[in-house]
């Protein structure tokens, strides 16, 4: 079992608790009434030389705590300051110590569109993104069958949410390549070994005909690495640990 297989089996426990503290009927009921707005994440990445995504998070299973004085308001602040495109907040609490707070917190002063990080099972964590202020979600190919995806799709276009699918191999690309309306991000970590290659976002995109925005992800530690992976045709990142130490 990866350590994938074990936050799935967590996230998907948990949901239970979460339904029962806060069920669906009354987060539509609440999105009704408060009838929220598209966001513009997409259109934020759209004709720029190159966008970073930046990430706030606290911790990660391989990378252990990443900050210790944790302050995601204060570090959107400096993204923002610093030109970011969009921000990534990490929400899930037992793998990557998030919240749904933070996401909160932060969107109450923000005016950059928030990708809500976290691993999506079921179709309350869409609706939930939703209401606690996420402009996107994100979708991991190798946990979602391709019937959950089209549902999943198909549910973030009802809530007027863009979607990132993540894929980390040719196979899981050529699965999610008929959803022309995705950002398709690359995860350069291999989930079984953790090892990092950013060549990996170079080539799938060589293998890639589609029309979509190109994310690479994970193993980007300073501007030499943006400005290969920009030689190769990706002008758009998501950047976390590197950002989040200060080190890029």
């Amino acid at each position: 079992m990866t350590i994938l297989d074990d936050i799935v089996k967590n996230t998907t426990a948990k949901l239970t608790e979460k339904k029962a503290a806060l069920p669906l009927e009354e987060i539509k009921l609440q999105l009704r009434k408060l009838n929220l707005p598209k966001g513009k994440f997409k259109e934020n990445l759209i004709g720029k030389p190159e966008a970073i995504i930046a990430e706030i998070k606290k911790a990660s299973p391989s990378a252990g705590i990443i900050s210790e004085n944790f302050d995601p308001i204060k570090k959107a602040k400096e993204y923002e300051t610093l030109g970011a495109a969009a921000l990534s907040i990490l929400t899930e609490e037992d793998y990557f110590l998030g919240h749904n707070q933070y996401l909160k917190d932060v969107k109450a002063i923000t005016k950059l569109p928030i990708l809500r990080k976290d691993f999506m099972v079921d179709e309350y964590q869409l609706y939930e993104a939703k209401l606690i202020g996420a402009d996107c979600i994100l979708f991991i190919a190798s946990i979602l069958s391709d019937e959950k995806m089209t549902d999943f799709v198909a549910l973030a276009k009802e809530l007027q949410l863009d979607y990132l699918i993540e894929v980390h191999d040719k196979k899981e690309l050529e699965r999610v390549a008929h959803f022309h309306d995705a950002l398709i991000g690359v995860n350069n970590r291999n989930l079984k070994t953790f090892e990092v290659d950013i060549n990996n976002s170079i080539n799938l995109r060589k293998s890639f005909s589609g029309n979509n925005i190109f994310i690479a992800e994970s193993g980007i530690k300073n501007r030499k690495d943006m400005d290969y992976l920009k030689e190769e045709g990706i002008k758009v990142f998501l950047i976390g640990e590197s950002l989040m130490r200060g080190n890029f």
